[in-house]
């Protein structure tokens, strides 16, 4: 289980393509926070993830440093175990704060597009400057304390050209671990899934180069397709409303994605219960039964259980109903399945050893840490 905070929505970036623009609300409370991770303590056997989620979660880095000394000392009491996360745009990002971090083991997700042209297309100050030098500063910053820290990295038709650039000065620059999105929000044309193809095949170009000269990383829009073909799509963690991920909103209300917290409110047609009185199970289970009505035809698609038509946050995003795909979904995801397929029967074809030990042994991110250590 991993609880997501909602614990600031100011925010020191005014990005294009926002769900949640930054706004004066007020920050979490210590005492929502803690009570939010007391009641879903309850709900798991031995470990929670807390996820620090903002606006920019490090304008509130003093919530952050009393949240974690509290539950460091309830694991010595207890032994219930907690892991921790952070995403954030990077400008507040100092030697002091990633020395604490490393100390106590709070993980770091750091929002970057690639290359200048793509970064600084959408992620600026509120004067339009563009944030882009600021961050890679962060980013030589944290991969010295933090050499496994993902890049965040979302892709709009308008940042589309340079998506293989920037995924390739992101792995260049040493990030590992690249967690991509496209912005399902924005508008996009039959010309900009033309570029958007291209561009994946050329990604897959460099993904194949790389794995064969046993260069390890990761690539989430393509790993996570690869694996839920070879790992059965059954067997793979899908996005089911409100199962594996939940939000806290300011005022303790609980949603079933952070993508229905705005402002550091939620949208009360979404909230499944609060911290104080606990689950409303009815509504819950009416949101999933909902997300689970969605296009006729895509019940007939042999992609079905292999595409993203199951994100309910995503679907309200770009159509504002839950169960309701939009034919760019639709495409885009025949596009990524069908170019990560590619790939993989390529590489299998030629026994490549890193792409089999990455997709067929369970072990794998064990071995490998092993071996990066040794």
């Amino acid at each position: 289980m991993h609880l997501t905070l909602h614990i600031t929505n100011h925010c020191n970036l005014n990005c294009g393509y926002c769900y949640s623009p930054p706004s004066n609300s007020a920050t979490m409370s210590y005492d929502i926070a803690m009570k939010s991770i007391d009641f879903f303590e309850k709900t798991t056997v031995n470990d929670l993830g807390i996820i620090f989620f903002g606006g920019e979660p490090l304008l509130n880095k003093d919530l952050i440093s009393r949240v974690i000394e509290q539950c460091t000392s309830k694991t010595k009491e207890t032994g219930f175990n907690y892991h921790y996360k952070v995403t954030t745009n990077g400008l507040l990002l100092d030697e002091s704060f990633l020395g604490w971090a490393s100390i106590n083991k709070l993980e770091i997700a750091l929002s970057i597009d690639g290359i200048e042209k793509a970064h600084d297309r959408h992620r600026f100050k509120s004067n339009r400057s563009g944030s882009y030098g600021e961050v890679i500063r962060a980013a030589e910053k944290l991969l010295k304390t933090q050499p496994y820290a993902q890049a965040l990295m979302v892709v709009t038709p308008e940042t589309v050209k340079h998506y293989c650039d920037s995924v390739e000065f992101l792995l260049n620059f040493g990030f590992k671990y690249i967690v991509s999105s496209l912005n399902y929000a924005a508008e996009w044309t039959d010309r900009d899934l033309k570029v958007l193809e291209r561009e994946y095949k050329k990604i897959a170009e460099l993904y194949s180069n790389l794995t064969l000269r046993e260069v390890k990383f990761y690539f989430s829009p393509f790993d996570s397709k690869i694996s839920s073909f070879i790992k059965d799509s059954a067997t793979c963690q899908r996005c089911i409303l409100g199962q594996y991920q939940l939000s806290v909103a300011q005022d303790g209300d609980i949603y079933p994605c952070i993508q229905f917290v705005k402002d550091g409110q939620g949208n009360k047609a979404f909230s499944i219960g609060n911290v104080f009185n606990g689950f409303n199970y009815d509504k819950l289970n009416e949101l999933q039964i909902e997300s689970k009505n969605g296009d006729s035809n895509c019940q007939k698609c042999d992609l079905l259980n292999r595409c993203n038509n199951n994100c309910s946050c995503l679907n309200w995003q770009s159509t504002g109903k839950i169960s309701k795909i939009t034919p760019f979904l639709c495409e885009s995801e025949r596009i990524l399945i069908e170019t990560a397929d590619r790939l993989a029967e390529k590489l299998y074809k030629v026994r490549s050893n890193l792409f089999i030990q990455k997709h067929y042994n369970n072990a794998y991110p064990f071995l490998s840490l092993l071996d990066d250590i040794n």
